[in-house]
């Protein structure tokens, strides 16, 4: 056990971090390859000696009376200024936390930085248990009230109160916003980098924004993209035979003869591919997809074998065989793998499904009624509600059109996501800005160093925000 400014926790040291507002790191299931190798920032950077790990015990139902679990958050205070140094809080994503870490906007205004873990997730799982009766409690609802207490826990201990600052990128760019939406009197700004605030449940937008920009600048991409994967239907029509052999090319013998196998891999294979755009690289996908025609009209085999083989070089021999893209891997309580928590969150409130259809770079097939049923065959049918609770999250906190102030929103050209933030300025309190360039993904990967004119942007109102911030705490003490 020990004390932080005076707050009992317990607490070890901890390395590997977050970032206070762009770049968020790759998924845990697309780090095994060559995008990864060769892209240390698209990772958790070294440890970090300054970064240090506690908990804070925190009810499991936030809205009444319930026994409390330990939630981990990690603390740098290595250029915070202990006598009026603000608090700048990285929200939770959908993966472990990787500690605290002081960056250059914490430098210039001498912020101590926090980092909060996501309930769920990492070693933040209340009781190791995360059956359907307990998930109910993973909600963006408590993940707030979690990401409260933290902070509060941390005002209550100084000699005099702070201004706080929320960031996040994707999932958390979201959350970020919604926490200045749920709580304005506890956070007095924030950055929401790639936001997806607007929880969609028909996502093909997702798809339309893929094939748009690895069009640019030269076409013709997308409609190799469609022809892998129109080799794959054609494999598949070919019964369980073709269907085992273009799984066992992919790397995903486990989705040979399992109940959801075949959407399992339709989602997969499309993922292998978008993915590349998303993090900034849809160059190296394009040059990959045209490979088979440097000698005329590939065959099937062809199209299919140059294709598994980018994917497995660029995201890793077994991201075809991972519990995210695994139906029976996520039902299973023994696996370990955070892949679970978040198909909760998708099934229950966020939804975010990419369905295929017409003309679209994935399989056609795999419908919003497939990927549902894939919900509740995970998580069982009353645990699933109308529309995977897209209506009731959008209602909550605003969809695509938040209400609420001071929250800068960041979106980038080829990221698809893009399609699921706020998509233009709000209003003088809610301003956005769009980065555009060949190559710009998700939360600013791919963005050349060069190119800052948002980053510049968010500098200026974070500053303008702490200021206003701290004449209103100046003025409330008086």
């Amino acid at each position: 056990m020990k004390w932080l400014d005076g707050v009992l926790v317990f607490g070890v040291a901890v390395g590997c971090v977050g970032v206070v507002s762009g770049l968020r790191w790759l998924p845990e299931h697309a780090r095994g390859g060559q995008i990864a190798a060769a892209h240390p920032e698209l990772l958790p950077p070294p440890v970090s000696t300054t970064s240090e790990g506690f908990t804070l015990e925190v009810p499991l139902d936030h809205f009444s009376r319930s026994k409390a679990f330990p939630l981990r958050y990690f603390v740098d205070k290595s250029c915070w200024d202990p006598e009026d140094g603000p608090i700048f809080v990285e929200m939770g994503g959908e993966a472990p936390a990787e500690g605290a870490h002081c960056g250059s906007l914490h430098q210039t205004h001498k912020a101590l930085a926090v980092a909060v873990e996501h309930r769920f997730y990492g070693d933040s799982i209340p009781f190791g248990d995360r059956s359907v009766a307990n998930l109910k409690y993973l909600t963006v609802e408590q993940n707030l009230a979690d990401t409260k207490a933290v902070i509060e826990a941390i005002q209550a201990n100084l000699t005099q109160k702070r201004v706080v600052m929320n960031f996040g990128g994707s999932y958390s760019g979201a959350t970020a916003a919604f926490f200045r939406i749920a709580y304005p009197d506890v956070t007095h700004g924030t950055s929401s980098s790639s936001g997806v605030v607007n929880a969609i449940l028909n996502f093909t937008e997702f798809d339309e924004l893929v094939a748009t920009a690895i069009d640019r600048p030269v076409p013709g991409c997308a409609a190799r993209l469609r022809e892998v994967t129109a080799a794959f239907e054609r494999a598949f029509a070919r019964g369980d035979a073709g269907k085992a052999t273009a799984k066992k090319a992919m790397g995903a013998s486990n989705l040979i003869g399992t109940p959801f196998g075949d959407t399992d891999f339709w989602y997969m294979q499309a993922d292998g591919a978008a993915m590349l755009d998303q993090y900034g690289h849809k160059k190296e996908l394009c040059t990959a997809l045209a490979l088979p025609y440097a000698k005329g009209h590939p065959s099937d085999t062809d199209l299919i074998s140059t294709f598994a083989a980018a994917i497995k070089q660029f995201w890793g021999a077994g991201f075809g065989s991972t519990c995210f893209y695994d139906s029976e891997c996520l039902k299973d309580l023994t696996k370990l793998d955070m892949s679970r928590s978040w198909r909760w969150q998708k099934c229950t409130e966020l939804a975010y499904l990419q369905p295929g259809y017409s003309h679209s770079l994935r399989h056609a097939g795999l419908s919003l009624e497939n990927l549902v049923a894939q919900c509740t065959h995970v998580f069982g049918a009353p645990a699933i509600p109308p529309n995977c609770g897209t209506d009731k999250t959008n209602a909550r906190y605003g969809g695509a059109t938040p209400s609420s102030s001071k929250i800068i929103f960041l979106d980038y050209s080829d990221d698809p996501w893009q399609m699921a933030s706020v998509r233009h300025q709000l209003s003088a309190e809610m301003p956005y800005c769009y980065t555009e360039c060949n190559g710009c993904g998700h939360c600013g990967s791919g963005v050349p160093a060069n190119v800052t004119h948002c980053s510049d942007m968010e500098a200026m109102y974070i500053g303008k925000w702490i200021a206003e911030a701290r004449q209103s705490l100046k003025a409330e003490k008086e």
